[in-house]
């Protein structure tokens, strides 16, 4: 997942969004399960309305301030933006130890110098605690304790595309022994679709000398969050070369590994860490949407110079 993945670098509480193209991000990052609608497209029957500022007149202008430097650290970090809008709630007692939240993070149409995209992002941390010595003196950001929330990001094929070949991406490749030196596995960028009817993603991959198809749907069934189905594409090699290869072996281990790599996924930017933690597919825009439902953990806020 970034999910995209830009969320961590401020805080949020759960909103609405409305990304590009009427796409309305109708769920917010959880640990229970998505219910399944009456049609095969999954959606969260739990409406979010928008949050409504608790702050008191006294903290009101260093709520402003704390928002104003998380949106220009962010949009520094970005390459390009339509949106980006960060709210929150500051009480006057808990501003003396640093304290606020919850903080709410929107933003739309991002992209990041390294190629990272999505159409649209929410995030969400109820409380965390800054350095009001250095937010103040430093005009900087900076947390003294690790905040924990949770992060939706809604991605176009092409986004995902851009995902799994970002240069943190780090795809694992399966413990099979072939007599190939390309035992590799490197995701492709090219000819990603995405099916709300089915909720399945299909991606592109080379390993052993040969292309694969991959399909990532919710694992509703053993437990786990997500599934991956591999299918052999075409073989580089002649038949001669293919002799003692055992690709219904290759097949299975590689359907095994990229799902375990799917569900274990760690993506970590600068002292910011995400996980996977549920998916959904939504017909709603100008084309389908994949949503990656995601936990976060900031330890810091990414480095200013840091590309991702």
């Amino acid at each position: 997942m970034n999910t995209f993945l830009y969320a961590c670098l401020v805080i949020a509480t759960a909103a609405s969004i409305h990304g590009t193209c009427g796409l309305q991000l109708s769920m917010v990052a959880s640990r229970t399960p998505f219910q399944k609608s009456r049609g095969q497209t999954l959606e969260r029957n739990i409406p979010f309305s928008k949050p409504t500022a608790r702050s008191s007149p006294s903290s009101s202008v260093t709520s402003t301030f704390i928002s104003q430097l998380a949106c220009m650290a962010l949009k520094r970090r970005l390459e390009d933006q339509t949106h980006v809008s960060c709210d929150l709630t500051a009480e006057s007692n808990n501003l003396l130890f640093g304290k606020v939240g919850p903080v709410t993070v929107k933003g739309r149409g991002w992209r990041s110098p390294l190629g990272l995209t999505c159409r649209a992002i929410e995030a969400t941390v109820n409380e965390c605690t800054l350095d009001m010595g250095r937010v103040i003196s430093n005009q900087k950001l900076v947390l003294t304790t690790p905040a924990e929330g949770r992060a939706m990001v809604a991605l176009s094929a092409t986004d995902f595309g851009n995902f799994i070949t970002h240069p943190l991406m780090k795809p694992p490749s399966p413990p099979i022994n072939t007599s190939s030196d390309t035992n590799k596995l490197l995701f492709l960028r090219e000819d990603v679709s995405l099916d709300a009817s089915t909720g399945s993603v299909v991606f592109f991959g080379t390993y052993a000398g040969s292309k694969w198809k991959f399909t990532l749907q919710r694992d509703s069934d053993s437990g786990k969050k997500a599934k991956i189905e591999a299918a052999l594409v075409e073989s580089s090699r002649g038949n001669d070369d293919e002799a003692g290869i055992d690709y219904d072996a290759i097949q299975q281990s590689l359907a095994l590994t990229t799902s375990n790599f799917f569900n274990e996924m760690v993506f970590e930017l600068d002292g910011t860490f995400l996980s996977f933690e549920d998916m959904m597919l939504t017909p709603k825009g100008r084309e389908p949407s994949v949503m990656l439902s995601l936990s976060i953990l900031v330890r810091k806020f990414p480095s200013p110079g840091i590309e991702f």
